[in-house]
């Protein structure tokens, strides 16, 4: 198995980075010391709600976004 932790996708936040490349989200850990806590991050790529990803690190979690 691969190292990490599952996150489910349950709500976008937004985008970010110079083109809007990267969506922040809200994701709930589904395994591991943290199973059940929601946190924000940033992903890339196509993802949507209810996307299952892996997180390697579940201890951080990325700023808010806010409007300038």
């Amino acid at each position: 198995m691969a190292e990490g932790y599952l996150a489910e996708i349950v709500e976008f936040v937004g985008r970010t980075g110079i083109y809007g490349e990267v969506k922040q989200v809200l994701c709930k850990i589904l395994e591991g010391p943290d199973k059940g806590r929601v946190i924000r991050r940033n992903v890339t790529g196509k993802v949507a709600v209810g996307d299952i990803i892996r997180l390697l690190d579940t201890s951080r979690e990325d700023k808010e976004i806010k409007a300038r």
